[in-house]
């Protein structure tokens, strides 16, 4: 039995069963819990994610947030926040992709990262940084929690795979009254047994979002996403916030084809149906309802500017036009399938690239944003600038897809 479950089953026997909030809290943040005893990401993890694959990833939202800090009149200070930003990947790249952009943006960027349990990596704040002080890694500031304690900020507070991590409450409609889903003991096993809601927010939330559920039907119900978002909101003057998640808004999330919830662990790549199996050792997510995110950012100033896939939004940033450079790049054969491997990989329909985009703004413009792919004119004065930079490279820090997945065609020690 791991540590995190033996916390869970003595909270339990202390007092009584617990919501499943709770229970995912420990599970994945408490001692022993799989945030906090494990790499998650990669060959010996359970999962990949945008900026471990490839670099363009970074780069783009570099030309996006460049963009951002010219509509906001060019500040001498960009704030950059990253909440939840693991080893630092992200930031790096980046950082690194801003040295080739204006040069006043990348005097005025700064970039935070902020994380409850900071990994060891390129980026993270324990790293050995190859690229000297002035690298992009001695350039991240790193903070220790869920969002960050700053106010007043100009800038973007930016976010990819975070909000599916964070703890729901697990509902079912059960003889026509809305029953929570507890975890309790049951014959010595960890189970889930059905109770009256633990508060009123949870209807309270379904309500405000027009949600109804049918007879048998279970759900979820992210009030910690809610205060998080609020959070968010308020530590912002004046920019701009990008969530990158896997999700849906509520009318598309509590549906017939969901009506078993969203609910899922993973372990070694594989999914997992038993959430409440391997304790502390496998990872657990929910499906993020985008409307909770923008009714919470409305109430503290944030406007809703564009929901859209991860596919679309990369592509209006560029990412084609990087895809058809990389092919004519004079590398050996194996380089450039692993380079095109990976960057398709973040485009792809069904995979990176269904991914969710929610951008939100507050008292800052949007008009014009490469993004949103609104005017042509505009977007063909964003592709000449794309000409004229370089196309973002895999690294050895990069997973390597194709060595893992083709280990045969790769010709290249794994990196995973």
């Amino acid at each position: 039995m791991t540590r995190a479950e033996e916390i869970i089953r003595q909270r339990i026997r202390d007092r009584g069963r617990i919501t499943f909030a709770e229970f995912m809290e420990l599970a994945l943040y408490g001692p022993g819990g799989y945030y906090t005893s494990r790499t998650p990401i990669g060959r010996r993890g359970d999962y990949y994610t945008s900026p471990s694959a490839h670099p363009m990833f970074g780069a783009l939202l570099a030309l996006q947030l460049e963009q951002l800090w010219r509509l906001l009149d060019a500040p001498s200070r960009f704030v950059v926040v990253e909440p939840g930003a693991g080893d630092g990947r992200l930031a790096l790249d980046v950082l690194a992709y801003a040295r080739r952009l204006d040069a006043a943006f990348a005097r005025a960027l700064e970039y935070v990262a902020v994380d409850r349990f900071p990994r060891p990596g390129p980026g993270g704040p324990a790293a050995n940084f190859s690229g000297g002080p002035g690298g992009p890694a001695a350039r991240i500031s790193w903070l220790r929690g869920e969002c960050t304690p700053l106010r007043e900020l100009t800038g973007c507070v930016l976010s990819n795979e975070l909000v599916d991590s964070m703890p729901v409450h697990r509902v079912a409609m059960t003889g026509g009254r809305l029953r929570e889903l507890y975890v309790t003991l049951a014959d010595g096993s960890l189970a889930e047994e059905a109770g009256e809601p633990s508060t009123p927010e949870i209807a309270e939330m379904l309500g405000s979002q027009g949600v109804r559920l049918e007879e048998g039907w279970q759900a979820e119900v992210g009030l910690g996403a809610r205060r998080w978002m609020e959070g968010v909101a308020a530590s912002l003057r004046r920019g701009y916030v990008l969530t990158i998640d896997y999700g849906d808004p509520a009318e598309r999330l509590y549906t017939e084809a969901r009506k078993a919830g969203t609910v899922m662990s993973y372990y070694q790549h594989t999914p997992q149906a038993d959430v409440l199996a391997r304790v502390g050792l496998q990872d657990m997510t929910a499906h993020v309802n985008f409307t909770t995110l923008v009714q919470a950012g409305r109430k503290r100033g944030l406007e809703p500017v564009a929901l859209m896939d991860q596919g679309s939004f990369l592509r209006n940033l560029g990412a084609g036009l990087f895809i058809d450079r990389q092919r004519r790049e004079p590398l050996p054969q194996a380089e450039t399938q692993a380079n095109l491997m990976a960057m398709r990989d973040l485009v792809k329909p069904g995979g990176l690239g269904a991914f969710r985009v929610l951008l939100q703004a507050k008292d800052a413009p949007v008009a014009g944003l490469a993004c949103v792919d609104e005017s042509p004119s505009d977007q063909e004065a964003w592709r000449r600038r794309l000409e004229s930079l370089p196309v973002p490279m895999l690294t050895p820090e990069h997973l390597d897809l194709l060595a893992a997945r083709y280990p045969h065609q790769a010709g290249t020690q794994e990196r995973w």
